[in-house]
């Protein structure tokens, strides 16, 4: 899915991730701004994807999103945007991150908030924890 809307991973690391899209007329509303589901997509990929960061070596990760909310600041229209993931806390089972979107000026044009619920088996251990509650 984030090929097809052209969402790439530019870093990651425990906790952060960075992602970036270039916005193209198939991610534009009918008034021309980039549709909110995009921007929901782009906050809902880098706030789920700062939890699943794994080192070489490490097994892969993975979690479905339990729920979001987004906060849209200013339409977007052309241009790049890129997103930025922070991981909040964690727990045993879930774990809640932030993302800001922001357009080529450095403008924020949304953020939002996810909690996360990472498929069994796939948690990272207590020394790869990203700090945070460990009691969810």
């Amino acid at each position: 899915m984030f090929d097809l809307l052209g969402l790439g991973l530019d870093e990651s690391r425990h906790g952060y991730v960075k992602g970036s899209l270039e916005i193209g007329p198939g991610h534009r509303n009918r008034m021309g701004y980039v549709h909110g589901g995009v921007i929901c997509t782009m906050i809902d990929f880098a706030a789920c994807a700062s939890g699943l960061h794994a080192e070489k070596g490490e097994d892969a990760r993975y979690a479905v999103t339990i729920s979001l909310t987004t906060q849209f600041i200013r339409p977007v229209r052309a241009g790049r945007l890129s997103v930025e993931g922070r991981t909040i806390s964690t727990g045993r089972s879930s774990f809640t991150a932030e993302a800001h979107v922001f357009d080529d000026a450095g403008q924020r044009a949304a953020h939002g908030i996810g909690t996360f619920r990472w498929r069994a088996g796939s948690q990272p251990n207590s020394s790869t924890s990203h700090g945070g509650s460990t009691d969810a």
